[in-house]
């Protein structure tokens, strides 16, 4: 029987998904790793999509909140998924250290932006999982004008949550093998059919499927090992036009990957829906800090 699957849609735009297992990153400059092939090898959330919230990122006109002087250290905002009525979503423990890995600019098939949500873990994982050949993804193109300046500020984006694995909470890594890769990057120059009202194109899109944690524990009771789908994340290069830009919609995409579904109401933190900070408030640590040191109904 399957693991009980659920799909959500996350454009930021935002989206989500799952995997595992560990290998060596490969380096480029300022230590930040690039994506390569070394050797061989199962949600999505977002804005945007139809079931899902509206997730965005970048610079948007929308307002938000502003905490002013009522801001505390101990702020943080709830970051359920809001099509499970707002219950918690997180890694496992025996997924740690999750392992990201960083396309070198591949661009995905193109699809209209609402199609997004119900093909594209799935396109994806067959990709990766599927066949035997060293990479899995060598009919994909780079993105016209990438350059590894990029990669290095999706790096650098990503490793913003990096110090909270000092506390304990999660742990990552980057790999250059996509097969064994818990969240995979790619890129675009835009995403077709996707704008928000105000008619500022999507920067992100973060997708994942989403599984009972009462399955998992099925499974491993049975000395079975599920392989989860990866999440994939996607990033608009003609959006996202600078590398700070660039960098910070990554770090709140990956907020996304790590499991915060909801968008905060507050403009002073990076995961609030229209973006418009470069760094990680202190509520968008509080959020993530409570997210792992509890217990959760859905897992990545």
């Amino acid at each position: 029987a399957g693991l009980g699957i659920l799909s959500f849609f996350m454009p930021d735009w935002a989206s989500l998904s799952l995997l595992s297992k560990p290998a060596q990153a490969q380096l480029i400059k300022l230590q930040l790793p690039r994506a390569g092939f070394e050797n061989r090898m199962t949600s999505s959330v977002g804005s945007g999509g139809q079931p899902a919230p509206p997730m965005s990122q970048g610079v948007h006109l929308a307002p938000g909140l502003d905490r002013g002087n009522r801001a505390k250290n101990s702020d943080w905002y709830d970051p359920g998924e809001p099509d499970l009525k707002m219950q918690w979503v997180r890694w496992e423990p025996r997924k740690m250290p999750l392992k990201v890995w960083i396309s070198p600019g591949l661009q995905l098939p193109a699809l209209n932006f609402h199609e997004l949500k119900a093909t594209r873990v799935d396109t994806v994982a067959k990709m990766c999982f599927n066949g035997t050949a060293e990479n899995p993804f060598s009919t994909l193109q780079p993105v016209s004008g990438w350059n590894d300046e990029m990669g290095e500020a999706v790096a650098s984006g990503i490793e913003m949550w990096k110090p909270l694995e000092q506390e304990g909470l999660f742990s990552y890594d980057f790999t250059s093998n996509p097969r064994e890769a818990n969240v995979l990057v790619f890129f675009n120059d835009n995403f077709a059919g996707a704008s928000e009202p105000g008619g500022i194109s999507t920067g992100g899109y973060t997708c994942a499927q989403l599984i009972p944690f009462s399955k998992i524990q099925e499974a491993l009771s049975q000395g079975r090992n599920p392989r989860t789908p990866p999440v994939v994340m996607e990033l608009s290069l003609g959006v996202n036009g600078t590398l700070e830009k660039l960098r910070a919609a990554t770090a709140h995409e990956f907020g996304h990957a790590l499991g915060i579904k909801a968008h905060s109401p507050y403009r002073e933190d990076i995961m609030h829906e229209n973006r418009v900070v470069e760094q990680l408030s202190p509520a968008d640590k509080n959020t993530i800090r409570r997210l792992y040191k509890s217990r959760t109904q859905w897992v990545l």
